[in-house]
């Protein structure tokens, strides 16, 4: 009956598991891209071909000269007039808009992150009942056991 009467009492003042509040981590990435274009003028050098051109006519002698090509032409002994028409190489610049892209891409990352908190509240009726009823177990097993806790006591004095 004892025995019952044990395991009840320490049935009843049991302790709980402490409740902790919940933690919450949540992590957001997010990029953003820009796009930027700018028009540059800028000046392209292209290669002249090379060129020969020969006429042959009965005419007076003759000479052209341009940035690009010189062209002689002289009479031949048979009366002919021989004219040839010869391209210099070089390369010719020419101006162009060339267009330049910027890309710029910016890494957004958000980070929440929720700590515990502890909260004061208060305690419900079973929590103050474990805790008065552990003083009140305590006291009876003290008065119960009281001849063999004494004759331990004595044994250390």
């Amino acid at each position: 009956m004892k025995q019952l009467l044990l395991i009840f009492i320490l049935a009843v003042t049991a302790c709980c598991p402490c409740r902790h509040l919940s933690t919450t981590t949540s992590d957001s990435i997010r990029v953003e891209t820009v796009v930027r274009y700018e028009r540059v003028l800028d000046t392209v050098y292209m290669d002249v071909p090379v060129e020969i051109v020969r006429e042959t006519v009965r005419d007076t002698t003759s000479h052209l000269e341009t940035s690009f090509a010189t062209s002689d032409a002289r009479i031949t002994p048979d009366g002919a007039l021989f004219h040839s028409l010869t391209n210099k190489p070089q390369k010719k610049p020419v101006p162009t808009e060339k267009e330049i892209i910027y890309r710029d891409s910016i890494v957004y990352r958000d980070r929440i992150v929720e700590k515990p908190v502890q909260v004061e509240r208060e305690l419900t009726w079973w929590q103050q009942t474990q805790i008065k009823g552990f003083w009140i177990v305590v006291a009876l097993l003290v008065i119960t056991f009281r001849k063999k806790i004494f004759a331990i006591i004595r044994r250390f004095i």
